[in-house]
């Protein structure tokens, strides 16, 4: 059973409409139908809303879900190597870490910085979330008009709605796992 068969069945074991569920979540109409239609998966922080309208948890919605196998992706060091980059200049590229990145509700990407480099200064959509790992390195995001500066194994996380930038700090390079949702390419 996908997500979409999984909401409808507990909608109409519990007789409530489209319109009355959008009420209490505050999520579209239009939105849940497309997640009844199998259109679109929805996200994370839909689901919540509708679990809480049906008054259910989380795992009452994902429990009996199939994962279709197309929604696996593995790739090993070769396919990672073989994959897209995008550089914001010589000194900052980024590896896509997926295929078929926007198909995905996630981005995951390598970021690797050389001494004194940064990615651009970026803003994405209302709603766009960032997760940042730093994995080698010294790093420094700034985010409005805050700094927050990340050692190994340190992360943050935040709305990647405010506008952002991430910058090497140290004497060498760095590295960092940089995680959107949803997919900003």
């Amino acid at each position: 059973m996908n997500i979409g068969e999984k909401l409808l069945r507990l909608r109409k074991q519990r007789q409530m409409t489209l319109e009355e569920i959008s009420r209490k979540a505050g999520v579209g109409k239009a939105t849940l139908s497309r997640i009844e239609n199998n259109i679109t998966a929805g996200t994370l922080k839909t689901h919540m809303k509708i679990c809480e309208a049906l008054n259910i948890n989380l795992k009452d919605l994902y429990e009996d879900l199939e994962v279709p196998k197309e929604e696996i992706s593995v790739l090993d060091q070769k396919e990672i190597s073989d994959s897209e980059v995008f550089s914001y200049d010589e000194k900052t590229n980024s590896v896509i870490l997926t295929k078929q990145a926007q198909k995905k509700n996630m981005l995951p990407r390598l970021t690797i910085i050389q001494p004194a480099g940064k990615t651009h200064l970026e803003q994405d959509p209302t709603g766009t979330e960032c997760f940042v790992y730093c994995l080698e390195g010294d790093i420094e995001i700034k985010i409005e008009n805050k700094s927050y500066c990340l050692k190994k194994d340190n992360s943050l996380y935040f709305g990647s709605f405010l506008p952002h930038q991430i910058i090497n700090i140290g004497k060498r390079t760095a590295k960092c796992i940089v995680v959107k949702s949803p997919v900003v390419l």
